[in-house]
């Protein structure tokens, strides 16, 4: 169920440039990002309990210091014999470190200590946090030097996601999408949790709120090192990798109008 990748060019980049340029001032005056792609500072983010939302695509078209007391000191008179020094205590040994995972450039990579517990996220996604995917790999595709995630055990929780509706705006239907997303399950029966957020439409320079639409629930599993899952449309998330303490993934979704689209996810 997997399907190729091609990236935009020509018309379509050119059109999705203008929708990141037009979903970015959106966003910047309803206060909700405040970083613009060329002045990447830190925003400060507030987590929100995920909401009860439905697939948008398919109605048109996410010490204080303890004081150490002094040494009292012996009358003159008699002076007190030298106190014998107590010996040093020996320090408790340091926790060892988990151990780290080694693996060459650009390899697959199976962690034997699963970090979803610190990775898994409900923060509300905005643009800055997929720069990652809109200024670089969307045209470059995936960085080589990334370690590859071969197995599913690593990847359940919450995540940041986007969606970039009919890219080369062959429908006139370009949208980007922010969402949560939860992938739960086994391999052989996953389920992903899409919990809407924010669209918006290029062709009319508007942004909707969807976080009072209802979730977008999907069943599929995992094949071939990624995952597909199927229910209002299908998403195919064809790679997942680590970089820089960070995991990602890259995709592609077939909506129930046929619209194409791709996916991008992100943690933490």
């Amino acid at each position: 169920m997997k399907r190729g990748f091609t990236p935009p060019s020509g018309k379509g980049m050119t059109v999705l440039t203008v929708i990141l340029i037009t979903a970015n001032l959106l966003m910047l005056t309803a206060g909700i990002v405040t970083v613009l792609p060329n002045l990447r500072d830190v925003s400060i983010k507030t987590d929100e309990p995920a909401q009860t939302q439905t697939l948008a695509s398919g109605a048109s078209v996410a010490p204080g210091t303890s004081t150490i007391p002094e040494a009292s000191v012996a009358p003159e008179a008699s002076a007190a014999p030298e106190a014998s020094v107590a010996p040093e205590a020996s320090a408790a040994p340091e926790a060892s470190a988990a151990p780290e995972v080694s693996s060459a450039p650009g390899t697959s990579v199976t962690l034997t200590q699963a970090p979803t517990a610190d990775l898994s996220t409900t923060e509300r996604p905005d643009l800055g946090d997929f720069l990652w995917y809109t200024e670089d790999v969307l045209y470059n595709g995936d960085p080589p030097e990334a370690d590859t995630i071969d197995n599913m055990a690593q990847l359940s929780g919450g995540w940041k996601a986007l969606i970039i509706y009919d890219p080369d705006n062959e429908f006139d239907s370009n949208a980007m999408e922010f969402l949560n997303l939860v992938i739960a399950g086994t391999e052989d029966n996953l389920s992903l949790t899409l919990d809407w957020y924010l669209i918006f439409w290029s062709d009319v320079g508007e942004s909707l709120d969807e976080s009072d639409m209802a979730d977008t629930a999907l069943t599929g599993r995992w094949e071939n090192g990624g995952l597909w899952a199927s229910g209002a449309g299908t998403i195919n998330l064809t790679r997942f990798y680590v970089q820089n303490h960070k995991q990602y993934a890259v995709g592609i979704m077939d909506t129930p109008d046929g619209i194409p689209a791709f996916v991008a996810l992100v943690r933490p």
